[in-house]
């Protein structure tokens, strides 16, 4: 349920989850196809007509995988400078207190829901539980819940290159990655849709802000269509998987995991959780290997 999904923990748990499968998919799939993008267009046919890649074509392959990589990283931190920009006030994350009050907002078991399944002001909670907005902060918390969901458009936009980009190439690794992806924007999702229905008392409007901001990936993924196309030339192949190699690393080790660890800092949730995840993607990728696909 909405309030289950909601809780620090579980979302703590999704996020490392999540973590755990992009950097695992990332260094030891799409990483490697990178690699060999750049040895595949950069080698040479010898004098017996068989293609060859040399010590010094290998070392170059691994330069420009690490170069495009690097790159990956420094897109992330572009793009968090430009939302910056737009927003200097604005954040991206639910504080813990903000989730505990979502929970309690939501759940209909509680005396301050009517049946229309809005918050009433005059609860019985303790005070630091009551949801109470007057019209300033109500405006204040739309705004914010706007300015979340066009931010995180920007974000999931390279998602969708990326996912697309990795399923032209190999339908098994783009479609762990799009699982990966698709665990860490549940919590993304429930940032756009905390501060508006706090706001509006509108499920339905929650719903459509969080929405639109998810359009931006299928948007992303029909852009790579429309510039990539069918196909790429091994060193172009191999200068996007080593981008996106770096795109999903940052954004796992800067966003993801920090954000676990604020939301549940007990314990070793968050550690277990990052191995599990690394542990489903390697066992599906034995299961893959096995099964020849």
């Amino acid at each position: 349920s909405l309030v289950h999904l909601a809780s620090p923990k579980s979302l703590s748990v999704a996020l490392s989850l999540s973590a755990g499968v992009m950097l695992f998919i990332s260094l030891v799939e799409i990483y490697g196809k990178s690699v060999e993008g750049f040895t595949a267009g950069l080698g040479e046919d010898n004098a017996d007509g068989e293609y060859e890649c040399d010590q010094t074509c290998q070392g170059n392959s691994w330069l420009a995988g690490t170069a495009c990589f690097v790159t990956g990283f420094c897109i992330i931190y572009v793009m968090d400078w430009i939302v910056h920009k737009i927003s200097p006030d604005f954040s991206d994350e639910l504080d813990v207190a903000d989730l505990q009050a979502l929970e309690v907002a939501v759940d209909p078991t509680l005396p301050h829901f009517h049946a229309t399944g809005t918050p009433v002001a005059n609860s019985k909670l303790d005070d630091e539980k009551t949801i109470k907005f007057n019209a300033k902060s109500r405006h204040q918390l739309n705004r914010t819940g706007v300015l979340t969901a066009v931010a995180i458009a920007i974000h999931n936009l390279p998602e969708g290159v990326a996912t697309y980009i990795a399923a032209m190439r190999d339908v098994r690794v783009g479609a762990v990655l799009a699982i990966g992806i698709a665990l860490h924007n549940i919590p993304e999702g429930i940032a756009v849709a905390t501060p508006v229905y706090f706001a509006t008392d509108s499920r339905c409007k929650a719903f459509l802000w969080t929405f639109i901001s998810a359009l931006a990936e299928p948007l992303g993924g029909v852009l790579a269509w429309l510039v990539v196309g069918e196909g790429l030339n091994p060193v172009v192949e191999g200068v996007m998987f080593g981008i996106v190699t770096g795109m999903m690393v940052t954004i796992s080790i800067k966003e993801l995991i920090p954000t676990a660890v604020k939301y549940w800092p007990q314990g070793s949730v968050v550690t277990v959780a990052i191995f599990g995840g690394m542990l489903i993607m390697a066992t599906s990728l034995i299961l893959f290997a096995y099964a020849g696909v």
